[in-house]
């Protein structure tokens, strides 16, 4: 893990974790809401604290991917993982899959919860999503913002992995696909059930609703415009393939916290579970 911006080094933040996060008994609660658009979303809350985490997986992923930062910090904080539509254990068969229906449906979750002041964690496609959602409605009860190993619309576009013609429509290619996937996001494969969730869920939808997922409703400027909009402490923590979105973003914004993780896959907060909760820890730790 390598910090472009530090005040500890990964040992003593590591040192810390352990010595702040300890959580012998876990009391996960799964409940389920509905939108404005009567889709059933289902999320785990753990944990009280006047500070509210929030955390959106990414494309086709189950909020179980967040198991580790629920463990690590639902002693101190009230930890809520959300399981967007068509992922996880929320509703599959809906309507809209929209980008911006997305976005108010973490909004419409906010509003649910009554977090008071929260921060939000996104991975991945999440990372758009969490964006979209802080600029279309007012957030008020904002603190912070993590974004996950995904473009920010700075710095070079990042290479493409296939091209739209290359993406299989035929339902068992497709689960050929998504389990291939399934297993490239980790460096290491997890040692509990945690893979047979992420399999599980990312063959839910399908192929054509899974695929337009990743059509982007904006240019990338509109993401870069998005970041440097928030008015909130930001972390970026990122794999070696966004190093240059992320020079560009301490460039733009001096107060920006970055982490790399060298040596972690795109699930970088399952690979690297510690250094990774050590880092945000730290992360929060300047909120106050």
């Amino acid at each position: 893990m390598k910090r472009f911006k530090s005040l500890l080094t990964v040992g003593s933040l590591c040192g810390l974790l352990l010595m702040s996060l300890s959580n012998p008994v876990l009391a996960l609660e799964r409940q389920v809401f509905r939108t404005s658009d009567r889709v059933s979303l289902h999320y785990v809350s753990a944990g009280q604290g006047p500070l509210t985490l929030v955390f959106v997986p990414g494309w086709l992923m189950p909020g179980d991917v967040f198991r580790h930062q629920v463990a690590a910090f639902s002693d101190r904080y009230r930890v809520v993982v959300l399981d967007p539509r068509g992922q996880g254990r929320s509703q599959v068969k809906v309507r809209d899959m929209s980008a911006q229906r997305r976005a108010r449906d973490i909004k419409e979750l906010l509003e649910h919860l009554g977090s008071g002041e929260y921060v939000l964690l996104a991975w991945s496609l999440g990372v758009m999503e969490i964006l979209e959602t802080s600029t279309r409605y007012p957030m008020p009860g904002l603190r912070g913002l993590v974004l996950i190993d995904n473009s920010i619309g700075m710095g070079p576009a990042p290479v493409s992995s296939g091209s739209r013609a290359a993406r299989p429509m035929q339902r068992e290619l497709f689960q050929r696909y998504v389990s291939d996937f399934s297993r490239a996001i980790f460096k290491r494969p997890p040692q509990d059930d945690l893979l047979e969730l992420v399999e599980r869920s990312a063959s839910q939808l399908e192929p054509a609703v899974a695929w337009r997922l990743l059509d982007k409703p904006h240019a990338r400027e509109y993401y870069k415009q998005a970041v440097l909009a928030a008015s909130v402490p930001l972390w970026y923590a990122i794999t070696p393939r966004f190093s240059a979105q992320a020079q560009e973003l301490l460039a733009l914004r001096s107060g920006a916290m970055v982490t790399l993780f060298e040596e972690a896959g795109h699930a970088l907060f399952v690979d690297s579970a510690d250094s990774f909760n050590a880092a945000l820890l730290d992360f929060l730790s300047r909120l106050r």
